[in-house]
């Protein structure tokens, strides 16, 4: 696979967010949410969104000229009207209000409806950790992707989570993760590499698993019920599927109850998703404590003794990191589909195509 610069990666993601129509503040937030995210290895959620988020805005789905707006603010928490607009603004601006909030009180919640796609959760709670506080990041999703325990049909999305909290003098530890086994995105990633599947991820109507990545995305995405994502467990209850059915269905209550967002389970037109984000601000609740605990915690699993030498234990967001300091010096790896796909983005846009290979 071909290695592209950092900087034209971003520059690209940047020239076709102005190709949508967007405005100022829009690019620039869009902009550094995608980049941040190829940069740490997570090439489901940045860059190649962008070709899906062209077909929504054509279908009406995505207003990319909207903003967010603040419709109720009052104690701990923010309620905010996305307005169909990109998801990533209306996500930064939920927890820029949990942040603001925790550190006026302890703990603030921003609470997010009428939203698009918003990206990598881990971004949003690595912000609150950036800030100093402990992160928590929700969110529905549009379509119906994710098999629930027991069914022959999907219904839940991949319903994802992600935390974060600071550590003394360190990159902060975020997890990031679906409710199902894996994101859509992560089979499209397969489908454009040409490779198949490498686990259990995909069922059929039957509980069928399907590994040619190509046939399991087109049929997540033909809307015919007949695919669906595991849960995290897997299939049945023996390997604790139930759990991530439970967990998604968590996650659902938080993200679209509290905004008034939509069902799980959409075909056509707009789907309201919603968002939850939580800020702690430890250092106010009780001071000198968490980001050392939090030191001392990961220091101690890595330390752990592993059972290949050759393979240490890791923490959340230690394959992130690594990730990044990869890509920095040797370029972010683009499947040879995807480029040219963001080509025909560029020429139906207007966008200037940006992209240098890596030399």
């Amino acid at each position: 696979m071909r290695r592209f610069t950092p900087d034209s990666t971003r520059a690209q993601i940047e020239a076709i967010m102005v190709g949508f129509g967007a405005d100022a503040h829009t690019v620039r937030i869009c902009t550094e949410v995608m980049y941040a995210t190829d940069l740490s290895g997570i090439d489901s959620h940045g860059i190649s969104m962008l070709p899906i988020y062209l077909r929504e805005i054509a279908a009406g789905t995505t207003d990319p000229r909207a903003l967010p707006e603040i419709t109720r603010s009052a104690g701990a928490f923010s309620l905010i009207d996305g307005h169909q607009g990109f998801g990533h603004t209306a996500a930064h601006l939920g927890m820029s209000e949990a942040i603001a909030k925790a550190r006026e009180l302890g703990v603030g919640l921003g609470s997010v409806g009428r939203a698009n796609h918003f990206g990598a959760a881990g971004y949003y709670a690595r912000m609150a950790a950036e800030a100093g506080l402990m992160g928590i990041a929700l969110c529905s999703t549009r379509e119906a992707l994710q098999t629930p325990t027991g069914s022959r049909h999907p219904l839940m999305g991949t319903n994802p989570l992600a935390f974060a909290a600071p550590v003394t003098g360190e990159e902060p530890i975020v997890v990031d993760m679906a409710s199902s086994v894996v994101p859509l995105n992560k089979v499209k990633v397969y489908g454009l590499k040409g490779e198949p599947l490498p686990a259990d991820w995909v069922v059929d109507d039957t509980g069928r698993v399907e590994s040619d990545a190509a046939v399991a995305h087109a049929g997540l995405y033909s809307h015919e019920d007949r695919f669906g994502l595991l849960p995290i467990g897997g299939r049945g209850t023996l390997g604790g599927g139930h759990k991530g059915y439970a967990l998604a269905t968590m996650i659902q209550l938080l993200s679209a109850a509290i905004p008034g967002a939509d069902q799980p389970g959409s075909r056509t037109g707009f789907h309201d998703v919603g968002y939850f984000f939580l800020a702690i601000d430890t250092e106010l609740i009780n001071p000198g404590v968490a980001d050392d605990y939090a030191k001392e915690l990961r220091d101690t699993l890595r330390g752990l003794d592993p059972v290949d030498p050759d393979r240490p234990v890791q923490v959340a967001g230690d394959p992130e990191t690594r990730e990044r300091a990869e890509r920095e010096a040797r370029g972010i790896p683009l499947a040879d589909t995807l480029v040219d796909q963001l080509r025909g983005v560029c020429a139906e846009t207007g966008a200037e195509f940006l992209l240098r290979e890596q030399a």
